[in-house]
């Protein structure tokens, strides 16, 4: 097969991997930033926020929180509707919400909702990055992983010459391999 035919095959390949490929890629990118801030501590967790507001709160009558107590808490802070259960020891009561939780300081009525919000689309970003799916999805996602090496190897010959893999693309492509090295030798 001559040079021309195999250049175009190559950059017909790469074209339509490409294509193939775009939807995922964004996917990865952007659920792989959200996973990277999380993991330095950026983010509380990458699926939701947390916002957290202070009250005070009556203590109980007698002493004790019961559910009476809980829902009188949950009235005051208008999240009744979200109650799912609560837990009491020494000293406090945490109760347990669809959307968060309240904790109640029994010794002072001081009270903190935290009120999680989920990050909707982030979530089922990071949902397909983790491949927390059937069998069927990690094929899938194999196929992907196949489709970006097929990319990054026919990459190298789309260009010709002086800006190709044995001019430019050859110290591009080099420096784009020692980086990652040298992350391992340092923090490995």
């Amino acid at each position: 097969m001559q040079i021309k035919t195999l250049r175009r095959w190559n950059n017909a390949l790469h074209r339509d991997i490409g294509y193939l490929c775009f939807g995922m890629t964004l996917i990865y990118a952007i659920s792989g930033i959200v996973l990277n801030h999380f993991k330095s501590g950026d983010f509380l967790h990458p699926d939701y926020s947390k916002s957290f507001r202070e009250y005070t709160v009556p203590l109980p009558k007698a002493g004790n929180a019961d559910q009476t107590y809980v829902f009188s808490v949950l009235d005051k802070l208008h999240e009744r509707d979200h109650y799912k259960s609560y837990i009491t020891g020494e000293g406090y009561v945490q109760i347990f919400l669809t959307n968060g939780s309240v904790y109640v300081d029994l010794t002072n009525g001081q009270a903190q909702l935290e009120t999680k919000t989920t990050r909707y689309v982030i979530k089922e970003f990071n949902m397909l990055h983790y491949n927390n799916l059937k069998k069927f999805y990690t094929w899938f996602s194999d196929l992907f992983a196949a489709g970006l090496i097929t990319l990054a190897i026919t990459g190298l010959f789309i260009l010709r010459g002086k800006n190709g893999i044995i001019g430019r693309g050859a110290w591009l492509t080099a420096i784009g391999i020692i980086i990652p090295a040298l992350f391992l030798i340092f923090y490995m």
